[in-house]
């Protein structure tokens, strides 16, 4: 009987070294998990178009953040601090990313007080359709316009020509008649003429008689 006792001292120390052991485990994980990157946007390898700002967001809310956005050629394109809200990271751009490949640097620190930094996260910017030019005034642009916009542009040209047509037509007509009246009236006149000399003839000549 005296053996045993020493014995079941020896698994009591045992169970209890275990759970401490175990406890110790459990309360040093959120002290040894920092904050990590979970996810970008763009995110990682993936193209995009009209970039304006990166985001990234990370497992812990960020009590300071530093971002770097930068080409192939290493040409920075942020614009002022980083902005934080929680465990996101926002980061603005000075505009539209033309098209190229572009790697987004990092340095944070987590509540845990752990600075965390990479440029892990590189992504394409793909540049949009450009801008059809605007037509200037009166519908002619300094490129021929098809289509529509054509046809558009084309109607009150049209209708300017027409009109003006339809205006020569009738000063042509109006001077047509005039002509024509002018015409007749010196015809009467000449006729009236020949035949009132025609009518002092025959008076003459019958007085002489």
């Amino acid at each position: 009987m005296k053996i045993l006792k020493p014995r079941r001292s020896m698994r009591r120390l045992g169970l209890v070294a275990a759970l401490a052991l175990a406890l110790g485990a459990v309360s040093a994980t959120p002290a040894l998990a920092h904050s990590r990157l979970l996810s970008s946007t763009p995110g990682k390898g993936q193209s995009a178009e009209s970039v304006t700002e990166v985001k990234l967001v990370f497992s812990d809310k960020i009590s300071m953040a530093k971002v770097v956005v930068k080409d192939a050629q290493n040409k920075t394109y942020q614009a002022g601090e980083a902005e934080r809200s929680g465990a996101t990271v926002t980061q603005k751009l000075t505009g539209p990313l033309p098209a190229g490949s572009y790697t987004v640097a990092y340095r944070v620190v987590g509540e845990d007080g752990h600075p965390i930094e990479s440029d892990d996260v590189t992504f394409t910017a793909t540049a949009g359709e450009a801008a059809a030019p605007a037509p200037s005034a009166g519908g002619v642009g300094a490129e021929q316009q098809t289509g529509d916009a054509a046809t558009a542009n084309e109607q009150p040209l049209k209708l300017d020509q027409q009109q003006a047509a339809e205006k020569e037509d009738s000063g042509s007509g109006m001077v047509l008649w005039v002509l024509i009246v002018a015409g007749l009236l010196v015809g009467v006149g000449i006729g009236a003429a020949i035949v009132f000399r025609a009518k002092r003839k025959h008076q003459a000549a019958t007085g002489s008689e």
